[in-house]
């Protein structure tokens, strides 16, 4: 019997194609995204494949609407076994423009969103002595990218939430696996005015990567393989050497100035 996912974000981009991956390998899918439309139109075109599926719309900001569909979508599809949490934000933010509005926006789906889907699911893994949490964070919260601020602070603070939460959720059965994909053609890196053509892979590539990390359980998932090496080299590179990369580079990667 494979395991049950509940995956946030489920309706556009790497989290469509990551619903529609799972279905294909035969997990059973409770699917959570904001936008009415595109979901309804996934979970029907799931259900005509002969997936086992449910959703619920509902935004991750929202503790109490989240923690409750979460258990209606328990009843419909199985305990939950795996959170995805896919469901995310960015956008380019720069000095000139700096607003902390932003900043709180940008958190509150990218960090407290995330925490919100860990406590709807985590009292029935507990019980259970079993489960796997999936954060999807970024390289951009490894190092600070000047280009996104606010993104790379709610990634930041996304990774360190999850490290934190692995040894004692290891004690209880619970693995946890920190994802950080490279650029992934969605919305979020195609608006970004880089001055020169960026490589990025298509949601169907990270997808695959994403189910594998719900089939496997490592403890980190960095994808597509060039970037396992830059994100090793931009956790080690001395700070002097960063700061100086990212002032030479900044202004040659976008047509605007950060």
């Amino acid at each position: 019997m494979k395991d049950t996912v509940l995956l946030t974000g489920a309706a556009h981009g790497i989290g469509r194609a990551t619903a529609l991956e799972l279905a294909r390998k035969g997990h059973p899918l409770a699917l959570i995204d904001r936008d009415s439309r595109a979901l309804d139109a996934l979970v029907d075109d799931l259900t005509r494949s002969g997936a086992k599926v449910a959703g619920a719309v509902v935004d991750v900001r929202d503790r109490d609407a989240l923690v409750t569909q979460v258990a209606e979508l328990a009843d419909r599809v199985g305990p939950i076994d795996v959170l995805l949490a896919c469901a995310g934000i960015g956008s380019l933010t720069l000095v000139p423009q700096l607003e902390t509005s932003d900043l709180k926006h940008t958190l509150e789906v990218n960090l407290v969103g995330v925490a919100h889907s860990i406590e709807a699911v985590l009292p029935g893994m507990i019980a259970r002595g079993r489960g796997h949490l999936i954060g999807v964070a970024s390289m951009a919260g490894y190092r600070g990218f000047p280009w996104m601020i606010s993104y790379s602070a709610s990634k930041a603070a996304l990774i360190a939430y999850l490290e934190a939460l692995r040894p004692g959720l290891s004690r209880r059965g619970i693995s946890i696996t920190t994802v950080c994909p490279g650029f992934v053609r969605t919305r979020m890196c195609s608006e970004i005015p880089y001055q020169h053509k960026v490589r990025m892979i298509e949601p169907e590539a990270a997808a695959r990567h994403l189910a594998r990390a719900v089939e496997r359980r490592p403890r980190n998932c960095v994808f597509p393989w060039d970037m396992k090496i830059s994100l090793t080299i931009l956790k080690y590179m001395p700070d002097f050497a960063f700061d100086a990369l990212m002032r030479l580079a900044g202004p040659r990667a976008l047509h605007v100035d950060f």
